[in-house]
């Protein structure tokens, strides 16, 4: 996923709510500045923080994937985003740099995850059914108590200690 592609889509989710920066940062327990890098493109919040974002600018979650189109209502007054097309949504998490990322309890991500370098990454109790893993670096990630059945994993490099990984 591209930072600045997730940077624009935050920002224009947050405007069409008409909160600021500073509005959305308190709503988040962060600060402004961590909000406007992320709107630069400079750095990306992490899924839980995603998650919120998603809840507070009443878009679905999939809105920030690379693949999908903005959602148009009105948070704000309390209507709900106009649903989107029916089509199959997919995350491709790939050439990513994840370090310390969170992604317990993760669902549907089943279409990629390649050469990424994820370290110390924590998907415990995620759904990852028919995911395809392919070139990564994975060093001391947990992957404890994760639905991982189909999952592909091709020229990876693991770094032990990886939990739960399918050989």
């Amino acid at each position: 996923m591209e930072t600045k592609t997730i940077g624009s889509k935050i920002a224009k989710a947050r405007q069409q709510i008409n909160l600021s920066q500073a509005q959305l940062a308190v709503r988040l327990f962060i600060s402004p500045q961590a909000v406007g890098k992320w709107e630069r493109g400079e750095s990306m919040p992490d899924i839980i923080t995603l998650n919120r974002l998603a809840e507070i600018t009443g878009v679905d979650l999939n809105y920030f994937s690379d693949n999908t189109r903005p959602a148009t209502g009105d948070a704000a007054a309390g209507q709900p985003a106009t649903p989107m097309p029916e089509k199959k949504l997919s995350w491709d998490m790939s050439n990513g740099k994840w370090v310390d990322a969170d992604f317990s309890g993760l669902n549907n991500l089943h279409e990629k995850f390649s050469s990424s370098n994820m370290q110390r990454c924590k998907f415990a109790g995620s759904a990852m059914q028919g995911l395809l893993l392919k070139s990564n670096h994975v060093e001391s990630c947990d992957f404890s108590a994760s639905d991982l059945s189909n999952a592909r994993i091709q020229g990876s490099h693991r770094k032990q200690p990886v939990y739960q990984l399918p050989a």
